[in-house]
């Protein structure tokens, strides 16, 4: 089974190799077929039978006279949605493509890839690092930042080795080389990885406004050696971008960091792998964003920061900014749960329930803020106790999500390899 990524993929190439009148130096996953690629009609049909006889692809006949191919994105989705589906009574209809992590996503697009389930890789996304400066703001950024938890679960999960290539003590110049090398030698095999800055690339949407804006993408090459193919899992955007404007964003001195790795050995991940990552990834009693976003509310009611200088409650304001980028990561989650609801065909009305508190839990840190902001504006210091409460809810929320996540493993780990907690409470659907 493709991916939407691969089918995109696809799309390029067969745009690029049969229909060379074109110019596809618009093409991404939101390009118009006939105002922006310039595809008539018939060119449409014969980009579809293209796919289908030379990309394995297939579509039904009745998608064909009803669907209105009118993008790129259109025509990848009903390829995709006509694809037959492994193990599909098992499927859980949820948003498995939600955004949650642009390092995680990179590495998640290539197991989709190979048909194995993502779902496990995110066991160590809602609870990943977070940076609190020493002007007690939060921040999902850091130079040093380390993803070797991810890079080594990923090779003992599914055996695919993740090597850095880019040199944090060489100059910018030499790394932007090695990137220019491996994308023009880059083997079928090969995934490479960058961070630039997508502040530099303003064609792209950047939600959160930040500049610089670090985040991770992957590159490849195409017939043009002046264009690179860009794949964005996190932000699920393919398409043609120019060499230069790349290596532009990558140049940005405060974004840094590359990897390659090849699917070439990958292999299904043991169970038992599986279950050692959930344990290393569950902290039961732990709380890092939430107990990160309290300390910071502490430090500016007290205007005091960690090295004892002084800090205004004014700088509240932008010490939370940050927190959207985060929050999202909480619907990891959903994954988990999805994961071994999926295994032990569990109801899916109970998982639909938790989806539920899992969004309350990632909009409630929005209501966090905008009282955080509000008591900055006011300099009501009673809008701080409120603070709290909320803060308290999100701990109590989460624990619950958490205890039914253990709840749900402890079943799956019994009946995979034996256990005495062979059996699970019923919970009542409350928030």
């Amino acid at each position: 089974m493709k991916t939407r990524e691969q089918i995109t993929e696809s799309i390029y190439l067969s745009l690029a190799r049969n229909m060379r009148h074109l110019d596809l130096s618009g093409f991404q996953s939101d390009a118009r077929l006939r105002e922006d690629l310039g595809l008539d009609s018939s060119d449409t049909l014969e980009l579809l039978v293209s796919l289908e006889v030379e990309h394995d692809l297939s579509l039904p006949e009745e998608a064909i006279m009803s669907t209105d191919f009118t993008t790129v994105r259109a025509v990848a989705k009903v390829f995709f949605e006509a694809q037959q589906r492994l193990n599909s009574e098992k499927l859980l209809e949820y948003e498995e493509d939600i955004k949650l992590h642009c390092f995680v996503s990179c590495l998640s697009e290539v197991i989709k890839r190979l048909d194995f389930d993502q779902r496990p890789l995110y066991f160590g996304v809602w609870d990943s690092e977070v940076v609190v400066t020493d002007r007690s703001c939060i921040s999902y950024h850091r130079e040093d930042i380390s993803h070797e938890v991810f890079t080594g679960w990923y090779e003992r999960l599914y055996g695919i080795k993740v090597e850095s290539w880019f040199d944090r003590h060489a100059e910018r110049e030499v790394n932007i080389g090695r990137l220019v090398s491996l994308v023009e030698n880059r083997t079928p095999d090969q995934h490479i990885m960058v961070m630039l800055d997508m502040h530099r690339l303003p064609e792209r949407v950047n939600e959160f406004n930040k500049d610089p804006f670090p985040h991770y993408l992957m590159l490849g090459p195409t017939e043009n050696p002046e264009r690179w193919f860009v794949y964005d899992p996190d932000y699920r955007w393919e398409g043609v971008c120019e060499k230069e404007r790349i290596l532009h964003a990558a140049r940005h001195h405060e974004v840094g960091g590359g990897y390659l790795f090849s699917d070439k050995v990958a292999h299904v991940p043991e169970l038992s792998e599986i279950r050692a990552y959930f344990e290393a990834s569950m902290l039961p009693e732990r709380h890092p964003l939430t107990d990160a976003v309290r300390e910071i509310i502490q430090a500016h009611l007290q205007g005091c920061g960690k090295n004892g200088e002084p800090l205004p409650l004014f700088n509240l304001k932008h010490a939370l900014t940050d927190v959207p980028i985060l929050a999202i990561r909480k619907y990891a989650y959903e994954h988990g749960l999805a994961f071994f609801w999926r295994e032990l065909l569990l109801e899916e009305a109970e998982f639909d329930h938790w989806c539920e508190v899992i969004a309350e839990l990632v909009k409630t840190y929005k209501l966090v803020q905008f009282n955080a902001l509000k008591l900055v504006t006011t300099g009501d210091l009673a809008i701080g106790e409120k603070i709290f409460a909320l803060l308290d809810q999100q701990v109590e929320r989460e624990q619950r999500i958490k205890q039914r996540l253990q709840e749900v493993f402890h079943l799956w780990s019994g009946q995979t390899f034996g256990s005495m907690e062979n059996s699970i409470p019923e919970l009542e659907l409350t928030r």
